[in-house]
């Protein structure tokens, strides 16, 4: 078997993107490619067509802006000499794939999978269809160019990450479903007023006998998203990359090469000192270090603070916007005063994590350049305020760089987005639905994040035994428990990797370059590696790997 090493390259056009920004449109293309491909730890870099000729190599293409007709006849002929291109984003007409239009909004069938999507081309029955719009029109289809390949990407993907993951911009409430499960027209700008999915095609149905009763706990399991449908369309993007036939070396996305990773907030809603004890008991007896989030106005005597830090748990703040009062409105004095109030609490600890009280938001991206200028590393305010909500309203479970608004350029923020899929186990939600976006968290290798309050884990057993429950299968399944602050810490250092790799007598050599603590590597199931170091086979992204934990700067890989 021939062994072809990679590293993709991202094609874009700088220069088209930014006179589109000045006019206030947005392009999410490059820094939502970039971001995707970052979260699934795929080695790649950005070739701007005004830097003229495409590097050479072997590597696939993904090319994320329509590109000029010189450009795309150099794309054309390396593909027709055996390179592999991945096109999605654009009209692909210039690959010789017919387009047309597709709806604004509409949903991708995937296998079993119902996707949502927003924008993009109908394509041609051309090649090996993967997927299909819902109307029956080809939306991926693979086809064979010259001795290379060329996928498409119908679904405006880029659109669809930054919209399934962002929602829409906060101005008023949401409209709630007509079942009753999701009350959200309650006054309050949150961040599930903004969700992008349906709540009537997207959220899986336990029980479909409506209406339902937004009660606590629930007399029977409510509709909840059941689907990480953004995590899911990554996986998409890198079946067709890693479909060209090119050997990916991708870094597994947790420490060890675990499956997924595990994370508990604790909110102090109330900050009554019996309840905080109680919380710190619950997590004592179950050894999981916690995120606890510490709300103004009021607070917990100085001993609670103290026990809490010297308990190993990472102190955060819960901004409260949620008071008639001054001090506890929607604004960025108002957040930065609070961060001092719950920093001088802990005695000048630092504070690098925020969620927002309710699940508090308004606007767009303004919060995540307040917590830019604040030096808060991770918010955790995006999930669901009601029961009907539970899940991944916002279509993912990993943590993630928001990308900001054409105002700023559409960067990413410095800030992670770290999801948060549920409130109290048991006072929200059923065993079943827990079960249900646990099992989907799993199968997507993200991050399970579970948030607790301090006076149900004191005054439900229900709350303790679910709590206790999850802790076990967690780990059962290879899980760690982490605190915000520490996902922060592994999600930037595996970012920072440099992923080489190299081609010599049939052997793929593959170099890492920076922090490789932990680090594993996912490589093509036909490659071990050539000496006696340990391997497993693992099931990744919906593909079989072989996943090898770094002990050096330096791999070879020979066929098996």
């Amino acid at each position: 078997m021939p062994i072809v090493a990679a590293m993709i390259r991202i094609i874009t056009d700088r220069k088209a993107a930014e006179a589109a920004r000045r006019d206030g449109r947005d392009v999410w293309s490059e820094p939502a490619a970039v971001e995707a491909l970052a979260i699934l730890g795929v080695p790649a870099g950005v070739h701007d067509v005004a830097d003229g000729p495409l590097p050479a190599g072997d590597a696939p293409v993904l090319v994320v802006d329509r590109p000029d007709d010189r450009t795309a006849a150099a794309l054309l002929a390396w593909a027709a000499d055996g390179g592999g291109l991945v096109v999605c984003g654009h009209d692909p007409g210039w690959t010789g794939i017919a387009a047309t239009p597709a709806p604004d909004e509409a949903v991708v069938v995937l296998g079993d999978d119902r996707l949502r999507a927003f924008g993009g081309w109908a394509l041609g029955e051309t090649g090996e269809v993967a997927a299909r719009w819902a109307d029956g029109r080809p939306a991926v289809v693979t086809a064979p160019h010259g001795r290379g390949s060329i996928a498409v990407a119908g679904p405006d993907l880029w659109h669809t990450l930054v919209r399934i993951t962002q929602g829409h911009p906060v101005e008023r409430d949401g409209t709630p479903p007509d079942d009753g499960s999701a009350p959200v027209d309650d006054g309050w700008l949150k961040t599930d007023d903004g969700i992008a999915l349906s709540w009537t095609e997207d959220r899986a149905v336990p029980d479909a006998d409506a209406p339902y009763e937004h009660v606590h706990p629930p007399t029977r399991s409510l509709p909840y998203f059941g689907a990480a449908q953004a995590d899911r369309w990554r996986e998409v993007l890198l079946g067709l990359l890693l479909d060209t036939g090119a050997t990916v070396a991708v870094v597994a996305p947790w420490p060890d090469g675990a499956p997924a990773a595990a994370h508990v907030s604790h909110d102090s809603d109330m900050n009554d000192d019996p309840s905080a004890r109680a919380a710190l008991d619950a997590f004592a007896a179950a050894d999981v270090p916690v995120t606890w989030c510490f709300l103004y106005p009021g607070g917990y005597s100085q001993a609670v603070y103290d026990d809490v830090v010297a308990a190993g748990h990472e102190p955060g703040l819960h901004y409260n916007a949620m008071l008639d009062t001054p001090d506890c409105t929607w604004g960025f004095e108002r957040l930065r005063d609070q961060l001092a109030w719950a920093t001088y609490q802990v005695r000048g600890a630092a504070i690098v994590t925020n969620k927002n009280h309710f699940t508090r938001w308004e606007g767009w991206d303004e919060f995540w350049l307040w917590c830019e200028r604040l030096g808060l590393r991770v918010d955790q305010s995006h999930g669901p305020s009601v029961q009907g909500a539970i899940g991944f309203p916002f279509g993912t479970c990993h943590p993630h760089h928001p990308i900001l608004s054409a105002a700023h350029g559409n960067r990413p923020a410095d800030v992670f987005d770290l999801p948060l899929q549920t409130q109290d186990l048991w006072l929200t939600c059923t065993d079943e639905v827990r079960d249900g976006f646990v099992a989907e968290a799993l199968r997507r290798h993200g991050v399970v994040h579970l948030l607790f309050h301090g006076q149900h884990l004191q005054h439900h057993e229900g709350v303790r035994a679910s709590f206790a429950a999850a802790v076990e299968r967690l780990r059962a399944a290879g899980v760690a428990f982490h605190t915000s602050v520490a996902l922060a810490d592994w999600s930037e250092r595996r970012r920072a990797l440099t992923v080489r790799t190299s081609t010599q007598d049939d052997a793929v050599t593959v170099t890492v370059d920076g922090d490789r603590d932990g680090v594993a590597l996912l490589l093509p199931p036909h490659l071990v590696p050539a000496g006696d170091q340990p391997y497993g086979r693992v099931e990744r992204y919906g593909r079989t790997f072989t996943q090898v934990l770094l002990d050096g700067r330096s791999l070879r890989l020979v066929s098996a």
